[in-house]
């Protein structure tokens, strides 16, 4: 790992089930509101406070007047109990349509650059749900590009501190549904709370809901570009992050610097698409990690993918209870079963939670589909994933897509489609963002892809970087999601097309 690998930071949630694990920093803790249009308003955070320093961005270069939108210039403060790193908020409309409208607040940090600087590197992380500054809090960048960039991320519109959705109570009882429901009772009930989901939602965020959206989210990027001073946008995304930088390419491509998409979401499919990528690319990481279990190497069953399934028909029967309580049945065996897919440094951790578990003891597994969800933005996840493309409307619609799942991978294919229930009954209709990007009008794009992402399957990478008119892909040959910080290849390519816009006269193979 180079100086400027990515402190790995945990993995959050693919548009599609990868793994979402937030460190709760508590950095600016304003939540952010929606607002009418105020004739003058501050943007420094409520959690600011007047006693720190105080600076201001540059005018803000190549503001979003197309859209009849100019950003206020930004003052940033010390976050709070994130020492090293300003943070501020910034006013955008809730209805990039109705620019004069209601406006939502969004949290926004950096890390400012100790050296020659060349302007801001904002980076997403994923999701939809992670948070931006939770993620910029763990200084995911270090070396030469955080001397030369102030290191910029923000928390997307309903999540984290940024205007959050209200939703949510319903979503910890529909989570603990067996996943793969093989009863008409067991149907029923997550039906039941999946059509919760969604009605909370409606009930609690109509008004946020149809603007959650990538789409729009992009468009609060280049607001946040404008705002910062920066004439172009240098940018990382992984993940589902991949899917805002794609959505700039597509809106913005002449306001591009430098993109890097790193663990790439396919563009071109709709839900039922990704979905069943996902889930091919799911079953044979586990079916990956269970022939990596060897007694000779101290894993501690004979057979990892018997022992799994010994445990699922065991808890299928009855969940096993702790004495602190703690519960794990199909779901929590399913869910803490993917969360180990991202990364092969779990697949240890699954051996012997499955080993545990099959032992009378789920604590361990219990823990690891605990790391796997943050119900504070599962919400938002929801919302944009029901929103951005098409999708089964309905319990019949969305039952028999399942079952193909299943056909797919009988062990994770009806838990990979059921997390996704709720959009049969979402009350927002989709408004698709799906189709090729080219990113004509656009610079050089570094596209990179790890052979063995579960979340964002390698081949996603390479279709999209021959799309792109100027793409240029990295491979790396390893297992995980996403490539940066795992190889000093993948990472030089990367140091050197931010810091000086060199891509590679050929696309590497890194390992």
């Amino acid at each position: 790992m180079t100086a400027d690998s990515a402190v790995r930071a945990p993995r959050f949630r693919f548009l599609a089930g990868a793994t979402a694990v937030f460190v709760l920093v508590a950095g600016c803790s304003s939540t952010g509101r929606i607002t009418s249009r105020p004739a003058e308003r501050s943007t420094t955070s409520t959690a600011e406070r007047a006693d720190a320093s105080t600076t201001s961005a540059p005018d803000p270069a190549g503001a979003t007047g197309a859209l009849g939108f100019t950003p206020a210039a930004l003052r940033w403060q010390k976050c709070d109990d994130a020492p090293g790193f300003e943070c501020t908020t910034m006013a955008v409309p809730v209805d990039w349509d109705q620019p004069a409208g209601e406006t939502v607040d969004l949290a926004i940090a950096r890390q400012p650059a100790t050296g020659d600087r060349i302007g801001s590197l904002l980076t997403n992380p994923g999701g939809p749900g992670g948070s931006g500054l939770d993620y910029l809090f763990q200084e995911p960048f270090s070396g030469d590009i955080a001397k030369r960039f102030d290191i910029v991320s923000w928390d997307p519109r309903g999540v984290g501190r940024s205007s959050p959705l209200g939703c949510g109570d319903r979503v910890a009882p529909f989570l603990r549904n067996d996943p793969d429901p093989d009863t008409p009772q067991e149907q029923t009930a997550i039906d039941a709370d999946a059509s919760a989901v969604a009605q909370e939602c409606a009930d609690e965020d109509a008004t946020m809901l149809p603007h959650i959206g990538t789409e729009t989210v992009a468009r609060d990027l280049d607001a946040i570009r404008a705002a910062l001073g920066d004439d172009k946008l240098t940018y990382v995304g992984f993940s589902y992050g991949t899917s805002i930088g794609l959505q700039y390419l597509r809106l913005f491509p002449a306001h591009a610097r430098a993109i890097v998409l790193d663990g790439v979401v396919d563009p071109t499919v709709d839900l039922a698409g990704w979905l069943t990528q996902q889930t091919a690319s799911i079953d044979a990481a586990i079916n990956r990690a269970f022939s990596a279990c060897i007694p000779s190497t101290g894993c501690p069953v004979d057979d990892l993918a018997a022992t799994y399934d010994r445990v699922r028909e065991r808890v299928e029967r009855s969940p096993l209870t702790a004495n602190d309580g703690t519960v794990i049945g199909p779901a929590e065996l399913a869910t803490g079963t993917v969360y180990a897919s991202y990364d092969p440094s779990l697949w240890t951790e699954l051996a012997d939670a499955l080993a545990d578990a099959e032992n009378g003891d789920g604590r361990a597994m219990r823990r690891m589909a605990q790391g796997y969800y943050d119900f504070g933005g599962f919400t938002a996840y929801l919302g944009v994933a029901c929103l951005d493309s098409q999708h089964p409307v309905g319990s019949d619609a969305y039952r028999a897509f399942a079952q193909t799942l299943e056909e797919l991978s009988p062990r994770f294919g009806g838990s990979i489609a059921n997390e996704l229930l709720p959009c049969a009954y979402w009350p927002t209709p989709p408004q698709p963002v799906t189709g090729v990007v080219t990113g004509e009008g656009g610079p050089p794009v570094l596209v990179l892809g790890n052979r063995g992402d579960a979340a964002t399957p390698y081949e996603n990478s390479v279709r999209v970087a021959k799309d792109l008119v100027n793409g240029h892909l990295v491979s790396n040959d390893g297992e995980g999601h996403t490539s940066y910080g795992r190889s000093r290849c993948v990472d030089d390519a990367v140091t050197a097309y931010l810091i000086d816009l060199d891509v590679p006269a050929t696309d590497p193979d890194c390992r």
